[in-house]
């Protein structure tokens, strides 16, 4: 996969699969933008990754628009283009049922999860448009998205709100061809997942592959569709999830 060279930014990227998705592309010789909403320097944030001489850590609430729009000035300032966007970050609130979730978690979730990627796509993207020959984009959904989950309600909407963003933002970035893909992953081993206290074998004994995926896993499929093995590949949502959704 030829991506050296490449400037590649990744939302929600010093953890879990956008960390994995992250170390991949620098193993690959991308120079990677690590980002979250967090206030931490990038001494601390790198030290967690292996050829991080071609990383760089910028603070970026995916939730404040103007937050985005510094981003995308402070990479045309430092690097002059960027070529690859990973929208990767988001929220996923603790399971409840229709009947108890609050005001509070849907204005969350909506701003973080939709909203946020929103803005990213629009502004981000039209940086790669102006300034990369072949641009690609991958968005972070989930097989919620694909199947509904009424214990995860408005968490399944602004995943699925993702897939309609793809494929909108695909037929968008026509001219100059900026590819929009995104990856619905299954249950994931990572701190977010943990973060629920949901059993996982509540959905690993439904899957054909009856174990938790790896964020490894989700990375070699991002990397594949943002390279160009996969050129003729655009406004497409690939499931990783272990078979759960064929339940």
């Amino acid at each position: 996969m030829e991506l050296k060279d490449k400037v590649a930014f990744v939302t929600g990227s010093t953890s879990g699969i956008g960390k994995a998705i992250a170390q991949k592309l620098l193993n690959l010789g991308c120079s990677v933008i690590i980002s979250s909403e967090k206030d931490i320097t990038e001494q601390e944030v790198l030290k967690d990754f292996e050829n991080s001489s071609n990383a760089t850590y910028l603070k970026c609430d995916i939730s404040i628009k103007s937050d985005i729009e510094n981003t995308k000035e402070v990479i045309k300032s430092k690097f002059g283009k960027l070529d690859l966007l990973v929208c990767n970050a988001g929220i996923m609130p603790r399971p409840c049922s229709i009947e108890d979730i609050t005001d509070e978690v849907i204005e969350k979730t909506l701003n973080i999860n939709l909203k946020g990627t929103f803005w990213t796509l629009k502004i981000l993207g039209n940086l790669i448009k102006e300034t990369s020959n072949c641009g690609s984009i991958v968005n972070m959904t989930s097989v919620d998205g694909l199947i509904g989950e009424p214990y995860g309600v408005i968490y399944s909407a602004t995943k699925a709100g993702i897939i309609s963003l793809t494929k909108s933002f695909a037929r968008y970035f026509k001219n100059p061809l900026v590819r929009v893909n995104a990856v619905a992953p299954g249950l994931i081993d990572t701190p977010l997942t943990a973060s629920t206290g949901e059993d996982p074998s509540l959905t690993t004994e439904l899957s054909v592959i009856p174990r938790m995926g790896k964020p490894e896993e989700i990375a070699d499929t991002v990397v594949y569709l943002l390279s160009s093995e996969a050129s003729f590949i655009t406004g497409q949502v690939l499931a990783v999830d272990g078979g759960f959704t064929l339940k």
